[in-house]
């Protein structure tokens, strides 16, 4: 196995070389709803009311992130300490269990988006009915597609643990421009309103998610894991 670059580079050298990329990436995952509300506010029409219903729907976005890097920094830390140990049976089980952990997180999601999507709403928007129904679409969409977001920071940490912040980078912005470019698509000359935000983001998400999939498995040869059976995770 090639020799992680973490345990050889002068410390300032890493800050540099893996900590500006994590920032950046985390930044960006952020970002998501800011850039939605910003040209949903610019639609006309009802810019303003479903601006109203996306800030009602980002705290649950948040959570996605919060729950997806909290579970990705664990994975990190355990995956570096494993492959500075050169334990290769290690690594692959951690890369597999986190996989499986992701599939979990996002199920859970997946349920509150097809279940709880309106009722969450309904908590914050009073009587209003059209924040309602703006708000339940977009929830519903980020929700029940949010394996784009879970998915790309546990792969994100698979590359990050390797010392490629670069590729992770790489792929953030590359989803982080993907949302943009349909938002401005979907929202003006298609006219999809909310549900056209909604659905920028998560194709921006997935793109990332590809892409950083790509860099890991075609790319990266310190992690093994292409195919994850049951029996392989340490449950």
């Amino acid at each position: 196995m090639e020799k992680n670059k973490m345990a050889v580079e002068p410390l300032k050298k890493l800050f540099w070389k893996m900590g500006l990329p994590m920032i950046i990436s985390m930044v960006l995952q952020a970002l998501y709803n800011v850039i939605d509300s910003i040209f949903i506010t610019n639609m006309k029409g009802d810019g303003v009311i479903a601006n109203q219903a996306l800030t009602l729907a980002f705290p649950i976005q948040l959570l996605i992130i919060a729950i997806g890097v909290g579970t990705g920094v664990g994975i990190n830390a355990l995956l570096s300490k494993s492959l500075g140990e050169q334990n290769k049976d290690k690594v692959n089980k951690i890369a597999g269990t986190g996989i499986f952990l992701s599939i979990c997180i996002y199920i859970i999601f997946l349920i509150f988006g097809l279940f709880g999507s309106e009722s969450f709403i309904r908590l914050f928007a009073g009587n209003n009915q059209q924040v309602i129904a703006m708000g339940t679409t977009y929830l519903k969409i980020c929700c029940c597609f949010s394996y784009g977001s879970i998915g790309f920071t546990v792969y994100e940490r698979f590359l990050q643990s390797t010392g490629k912040t670069h590729f992770s980078t790489i792929a953030q912005i590359s989803g982080a421009l993907t949302n943009i470019i349909l938002d401005y698509i979907f929202i003006y000359p298609m006219k999809m309103g909310v549900a056209g935000a909604a659905l920028a983001t998560i194709i921006g998400q997935f793109v990332s998610l590809f892409i950083a999939m790509y860099f890991h498995y075609l790319k990266i040869k310190k992690l093994m894991v292409i195919y994850v059976t049951l029996k392989r995770l340490p449950l």
